[in-house]
């Protein structure tokens, strides 16, 4: 049976190799990690002692001890964000903290200060640790992605039912939100690339009032939440004939994503599959119109460790679910780019995708 116990455990193991004594967690998504909790504030506290303490104010008391208390977690309530300070003082003193890690990264300086001369404890800045622990999903956060791309393949196919000439970006874009959100899929700030024609050669572009119209490619990026962890698919397809140009970069980006999966793997640094993906665009002449990283790991945001780029030091381990999405650009003509979600196993690395990657035409 699951236990969010075991989440602590790996923190636990942390404070270990660190020879530290608590670590303090403030970060959403790290919060949400090892309490299953969507709250948007409080504390948690995991100890070398082996209690695993919730700081929260009288908002989300009820639902803490409720959901956590039975687990063995110590829910602490405070009035105020001054008393946050005595409860960790408390604990400090119950569970014998002499060092205690607090999340550097995501704090400002102001606050880790206000740490440093109220704690009884030394603080230590924690940095990348835990964006390292939550790298490796366990078979719950494999089975949210699992559902949230399930969600997304059925609003993708839709789509394909909805989408005409005439349409504006803009309401294609509506669209994808009102089906990801009827299908199941949390009410979340949606990671959504929905660009046409010309549009589409902006990696990053956002939906306008552009009208699509016949010959124009279509390229879709989103994903679904579900229970918080998110999923990324991406596909490019075409309203009415494309020209030729067209076809020869979609089949290279199709074939990309194909030697891709081969690379995505146990054992292989960040680095390495990237170059093996890059490689290839590069041999097929399109080399200077790849303009971002191959891949990247994905969870409880949109873009987590580990990195598949030319500057990655990751090596990709089992239980990575990686989002590996080769694509090329072309300035003011159109852009190409077919994204799979991909979990990485002890034995083989399984392809989450289902949707196909031929080239559709509306």
């Amino acid at each position: 049976m699951f236990s969010l116990r075991t989440r602590a455990d790996r923190v636990r193991k942390m404070l270990e190799l660190t020879r530290t004594d608590a670590c303090v967690v403030k970060s959403f998504e790290n919060r949400r990690y090892l309490t299953d909790l969507p709250t948007s504030a409080g504390l948690v506290v995991v100890t070398k002692m082996g209690n695993c303490y919730v700081i929260v104010d009288d908002r989300y008391e009820e639902v803490a001890r409720k959901e956590l208390a039975w687990q063995g977690f110590i829910i602490r309530v405070v009035l105020n964000k001054h008393n946050y300070m005595d409860v960790m003082n408390d604990i400090v003193q119950s569970d014998k903290i002499s060092t205690m890690l607090i999340e550097s990264d995501i704090i400002s300086h102001e606050e880790y200060l206000d740490f440093e001369r109220a704690m009884y404890a030394k603080v230590m800045p924690l940095k990348s640790q835990l964006a390292k622990i939550r790298a490796c999903k366990d078979l719950k956060e494999l089975e949210s992605t699992k559902t949230a791309q399930r969600i997304s393949e059925k609003t993708f196919d839709e789509l394909l039912e909805y989408i005409k000439p005439g349409m504006s970006e803009r309401q294609v874009q509506t669209k994808i939100v009102q089906s990801l959100l009827e299908n199941g899929s949390d009410l979340d700030k949606f990671h959504i690339c929905c660009v046409s024609g010309s549009n589409s050669s902006m990696v990053h572009g956002r939906a306008t009032d552009k009208i699509i119209e016949k010959g124009d490619p279509l390229l879709l990026d989103f994903g679904a939440t579900y229970n918080g962890y998110k999923c990324s698919m991406s596909r490019t397809i075409c309203v009415g004939k494309p020209t030729e140009d067209f076809v020869n970069a979609y089949n290279v980006v199709k074939n990309a994503n194909l030697l891709g999966a081969k690379y995505i793997k146990n054992g292989i640094s960040g680095k390495s599959a990237d170059e093996q993906i890059r490689s290839y665009i590069e041999q097929m002449g399109y080399g200077p119109n790849f303009l971002h990283a191959s891949a990247h790991g994905i969870g409880l945001k949109y873009n987590e460790l580990p990195a598949v780029s030319p500057s990655s030091k990751d090596t990709l381990s089992v239980g990575n679910i990686i989002a590996m999405e080769p694509g090329v650009y072309f300035k003011g003509k159109f852009g190409v780019r077919i994204g799979d979600l991909f979990y990485i196993g002890e034995k083989y690395t399984e392809n989450l995708t289902r949707s196909p990657k031929e080239l559709i035409i509306l």
